[in-house]
């Protein structure tokens, strides 16, 4: 999940309880904060790590 701000709390909570909901086993959770505008996502750490955690799923 990217976002503009760096709490995710509320985010995270939501998706917990509807991961126990439909009974889901999470494979991992990735958060990027500081993503204000277009591009500010190059280059970043999270950025790679989605996408080899894709790779794993996949």
């Amino acid at each position: 999940m990217a976002a503009e701000g760096h709490g995710f709390e509320e985010s995270e909570y939501w998706y917990d309880l509807l991961e126990k909901h439909l009974w889901w086993k999470s494979l991992g959770k990735i958060l990027c904060g500081g993503v204000m505008a277009v591009g500010d996502i190059k280059d970043k750490q999270e950025l790679k790590d989605a996408y080899e955690l894709g790779k794993a799923i996949g």
